[in-house]
């Protein structure tokens, strides 16, 4: 009998193990680049937006990832991105389609978003 005690023991600590419930980790930005260059054949500015994403649970588990640029009037620009490789999330804008001006202040919000609601965020400048 007690044999079978140690064994219902051992399977009820196992299903419990098995059924616990997930407890969602956020995504992880680990780099941000945001450039603007003059382009020739566009006649304009290109801004190049590039955000370096991770997620210790599953790496598709993010599901989005935003750029926010507030400029010294308090204007906001917004970007949604792209995922272009394992890590990597860009976009590309021409500067005309934009309120961006290459070489202006601008502070910077990059928030990046998972399947569960977690999110990471990120505060940096562009100059």
């Amino acid at each position: 009998m007690k044999i079978l005690r140690y064994f219902q023991a051992l399977l009820l600590c196992f299903i419990i193990t098995l059924t616990s419930c997930y407890t969602p980790t956020s995504p992880d930005i680990f780099g941000v680049h945001i450039s603007c260059h003059f382009n020739g054949s566009y006649d304009d500015y290109m801004w190049i937006f590039q955000v370096w994403v991770d997620h210790p649970i599953q790496l598709q588990d993010v599901r989005e990832v935003e750029v926010f640029l507030y400029n010294a009037y308090g204007e906001m620009s917004y970007f949604s991105l792209r995922p272009d490789g394992k890590y990597l999330w860009n976009d590309i804008a021409i500067e005309q389609n934009t309120n961006l001006t290459c070489g202006r202040w601008y502070d910077v919000d990059v928030l990046a978003t998972d399947y569960y609601g977690s999110t990471d965020n990120l505060q940096s400048y562009y100059q």
